[in-house]
């Protein structure tokens, strides 16, 4: 291959790579499947990582060309910034996977949220690809733009949801059904701090301004509909952000001193909202302040749960504080500590699989050596952002800096309250690919005009093409289809053979995901098919080991087939008790307990359990009847009276929760 072809080549495929970034800044926030179970963190998942594995087989016949030349090489990562403490948060979280408590579930990622190794390595690799790749001031044009208008169609949905007008059903716990493609709506106002303060900078240095305005009014809207009382706090710090940068770049020491003083005078209001004899009363009865309103209230809420959670982690992190206990596992090693007093915070059937910080989080996740190379990786950006808004010059790299400034600072503080997930984290780590190429300078021109390779080229690259299209079937596209066969297995209204035959399908497609076991293993209860149901359980429990959700399942089993077979209820029994040792501070697995010991005709037992199921959770009022059938089986009127009083009670308040 002569040396002008092969320049060619390398150009075609930097192009390539750039169309990798930029797809994935607009299509991932955007995928979502409603005909699936993971409706929106696998599709995104998905798409991610099959477009980081085509970019990268794009980079790497641009490196192979370029070392082919004279001095050829593309990739320069050692003057790239942020590059270095990336590679080590990659690297801790590569070893706090293996030797995570279950390397599987590390690997691949919990069903509800996708974000193990393979996931977070992806954001890591798209990070990379993107800073190392992205060279001149068009390329850096065209991810802002992106980004940007990438939140159009987000936030045009959000507003239709927010009107009454959404064609689909979606189910929501959370304080508002403002979800859009995200799937909830502290994840949506998550996305939205990084896209607004994006979206203010882009206005200021577009040719053509006017289309911007309304697309900010329209985020900010959607922002403020979400409800979502974190990401209003990470707005409020962009915002901040935004100005004290703006006022550094332009040695502007009075606008500095005034955004202080207002941003003083923000949280004054908030804390006077939050007194306890406000004089602000009033205001903070109003829609939106009586959000504001309820910050500082530890007795309820969103507030409550998450100093309870934090109080709860922090224990678990010292007490494995290197490399923690792996990505995504918090969940069953939570359940542990599960204190029982979140019930009344957040419901009776959320499980948590998050420490809603970002540093409890990563401790948990990779220990305090993960933690330490995020905080690396933030203070150098922190640096590089310093001596950027320090040494601009021409006003469109002032507002660059500004705007990453604001946007990166807004979402950190967001996350001191939540966490991120496939729509946020690409942003976010889009971001910093973009503020590491500004930071290394950016060339005013941008890629020649290539054609593309020639097909003897192409077949030289043969092998890592199939190998790499080969990944995206069975990692990307092999988990969706199998998804959507699940989300057919769990609709009542649909034949139970037609069931029968989706759950088997997911299942033999991804036979990795316990989740599917567990959805088999339901509809084969339904259909009769005891043994078969076990199976899958037992295989589930091979796949999640010392998963309380997993052990709860054997034991509906076995108390449903005890129906049949009464012998079975010492199955259902060994399986609840074991259930209690993995989750002991879980009211309703007491309350699944007791049942059992009382269909044995242990009355005294089951009793006994079902006292500590409401203990445990005294707004339980289905467990309060059951508790008030056995102390009449008992004889014991006057603790069934009581029990009886309480049922009713707590069904009127609308204590199922």
């Amino acid at each position: 291959m002569c040396a002008r072809e092969s320049l060619g080549h390398s150009d075609w495929c930097a192009r390539a790579v750039e169309a990798g970034w930029l797809a994935a800044a607009v299509g991932v926030p955007l995928a979502f499947n409603p005909l699936a179970g993971s409706g929106f963190e696998l599709p995104k998942a998905a798409l991610l990582r099959a477009l980081v594995l085509l970019m990268g087989l794009a980079a790497l016949v641009q490196f192979i060309d370029a070392w082919g030349q004279r001095g050829g090489s593309p990739l320069r990562w050692p003057d790239t910034p942020l590059v270095w403490p990336a590679l080590a948060l990659g690297l801790a979280l590569g070893l706090a996977t293996a030797l995570s408590v279950n390397p599987r579930l590390s690997l691949w990622g919990s069903y509800e949220r996708q974000q193990g190794l393979l996931t977070v390595g992806a954001y890591l690799a798209l990070f990379l690809l993107t800073a190392t790749g992205l060279r001149s001031r068009a390329q850096a044009e065209r991810l802002w733009t992106a980004l940007v208008w990438g939140s159009a169609p987000v936030v045009a949905y959000g507003l239709v949801q927010a009107v009454g007008l959404d064609p689909l059903d979606w189910q929501t716990d959370a304080a508002s059904s403002v979800l859009s493609t995200v799937g909830r709506a502290n994840f949506l106002g998550s996305y939205l701090v990084l896209a607004v303060p994006l979206t203010l900078g882009r206005a200021l240095v577009a040719r053509c301004r006017w289309p911007y305005g309304p697309l900010l009014a329209a985020q900010l809207l959607t922002l403020a509909c979400t409800q979502a009382r974190g990401a209003w706090v990470g707005l409020g710090t962009a915002a901040l952000l935004f100005g004290l940068a703006w006022a550094l770049a332009t040695h502007d020491r009075r606008l500095a001193l005034t955004l202080l003083a207002v941003g003083m005078l923000a949280v004054g209001v908030v804390a006077v909202l939050n007194s306890a004899d406000s004089p602000l009363a009033s205001l903070a009865e109003l829609p939106g302040l009586d959000r504001l309103g309820t910050l500082a209230a530890t007795d309820a809420g969103s507030t409550a749960a998450r100093l309870t959670t934090w109080r709860a982690t922090l224990p678990l992190v010292m007490a494995r504080p290197w490399l923690g206990y792996g990505p995504e596992t918090m969940r069953p090693v939570f359940a542990s500590v599960f204190p029982p007093q979140l019930v009344y915070y957040q419901g009776r059937h959320v499980t948590v699989d998050r420490a809603h910080n970002v540093w409890l989080d990563l401790g948990m996740s990779a220990g305090l050596v993960g933690a330490a190379a995020y905080g690396v990786l933030l203070l150098g950006f922190g640096r590089q952002a310093w001596r950027g808004l320090r040494s601009s010059s021409d006003r469109w790299s002032q507002v660059a800096w500004a705007t990453l400034a604001a946007a990166v600072g807004g979402h950190v503080a967001d996350l001191q309250f939540g966490f991120d997930l496939a729509a946020s984290a690409t942003v976010f780590w889009l971001t910093l690919a973009l503020s590491a190429a500004l930071g290394r300078g950016l060339s005013p021109s941008a890629l020649k005009k290539s054609a593309p390779p020639r097909l003897a080229a192409l077949l030289l690259y043969a092998a890592p093409t199939i190998a790499v299209l080969t990944l995206v079937g069975l990692i990307c596209l092999r988990p969706l289809v199998a998804d959507a066969a699940y989300w057919k297995s769990q609709q009542d209204a649909v034949p139970l053979e037609e069931r029968l035959s989706a759950g088997r399908q997911a299942v033999q497609l991804w036979p990795l995901e316990s989740e599917y076991r567990l959805g088999l293993a339901w509809v084969l209860v339904q259909s009769g098919q005891f043994p078969a149901a076990e199976a899958q359980l037992a295989v589930a429990d091979g796949l999640s080991p010392d998963d309380p959700e997993v052990w709860a399942a054997r034991g509906e089993l076995y108390a449903i087939w005890g129906e049949l077979e009464p012998v079975r209820y010492r199955g259902a029994e060994a399986a609840y008790r074991q259930t209690l040792e993995l989750a002991p501070n879980v009211a309703t697995y007491h309350t699944a307990l007791g049942l059992v010991l009382a269909r044995q005709g242990r009355l005294e037992e089951g009793a006994a359990a079902l006292e500590r199921a409401v203990a445990l959770d005294a707004t339980d009022g289905i467990a309060y009847g059951h508790l008030a059938d056995l102390y009449l089986a008992l004889g014991q009127e006057t603790e069934a009276a009581w029990a009886v009083r309480e049922a009713a009670r707590w069904s009127e308040v609308g204590g199922e929760r």
